[in-house]
């Protein structure tokens, strides 16, 4: 399992048949990227989210996007084959410990975590390619301050790596929807509402012809107004990893470059939803 990049093209998780414990709001919101439209239980009881497709799929990657879920939390996510469990996590917790050095003796208590802290919470679960008919994800979430639990999207498929990874230049923008003015009397003012969305722009400036190829079908193909799940650093852990993890879309045309022998190189620039 490749360390590099990795984009999630195609979410399979939506066009899943889906089916959940209790539904304050549908589960079927997990399959629209709006932020008003999340799946919410009815309270912090065990919730199991099931999915299934209509043919074997492939896929290596599970996303639980912009959820609720406590430091307290457990998800434990089965791939499905038919009636069998083609691989288990077990109860895996949905936090994002703080850990030494960043662990703020005398500040924060020990097991802190990043969960009530960072803006867009993300539990992403990195497998191993195998075929599925469907998936089960149970949580267990019973001390969630909220009084239910509460998942934005959903992000299901086999993800996409290059051979080698995104060139040193990274910049992510964390952009915040306030503009400053300044009135007659010379005060600064601050217009617009408290929300933030994330910019990141990468370059890839070593692609293979298979790499270039399959960039070249899957983003042309599903195009700009295409949900991308995009993770920088998976499997890294901790507020690097979440920070550089959300589902976007791509802000410009798709665009690459013969520069030498055998090697492609494109920039993209992806927007959060």
């Amino acid at each position: 399992m490749s360390g590099n990049l990795r984009l999630i093209i195609d979410n399979l998780h939506d066009a899943a048949t889906l089916t959940a414990t209790s539904e304050a709001l549908p589960i079927t919101y997990t399959q629209r990227s709006g932020r008003a439209y999340p799946w919410r239980s009815v309270d912090t009881s065990e919730q199991v989210i099931e999915g299934s497709f209509e043919t074997l799929t492939f896929l290596d990657t599970v996303v639980l996007y912009r959820h609720n879920l406590s430091a307290s939390a457990t998800v434990r996510l089965e791939r499905l084959r038919n009636t069998d469990v083609v691989s288990d996590t077990g109860e895996v917790s949905a936090a994002e410990l703080i850990a030494p050095p960043l662990l703020r003796l005398g500040v924060d208590p020990w097991g802190a975590s990043y969960n009530d802290k960072i803006p867009v919470q993300v539990k992403p679960f990195w497998l191993e390619p195998d075929f599925a008919t469907g998936y089960r994800i149970t949580i267990k979430d019973s001390a969630n301050p909220d009084g239910c639990i509460q998942i934005g999207c959903i992000i299901v498929g086999f993800s996409f790596s290059p051979t080698f990874n995104a060139s040193y230049g990274v910049k992510l923008t964390e952009v915040e929807m306030v503009e400053h003015r300044r009135t007659e009397g010379g005060s600064l003012r601050s217009v617009g509402s408290d929300g933030i969305y994330r910019r990141l722009n990468i370059d890839l400036k070593h692609m293979d012809d298979a790499d270039r190829t399959t960039l070249t079908t899957e983003l042309v193909k599903r195009g700009r107004r295409a949900n991308i799940f995009v993770s920088l650093y998976p499997k890294q852990g901790g507020v690097k990893e979440v920070e550089h993890s959300f589902l976007a879309k791509r802000e410009g045309d798709y665009e690459h470059i013969h520069d030498f022998y055998n090697n492609w190189q494109t920039s993209l620039s992806f927007l959060e939803v």
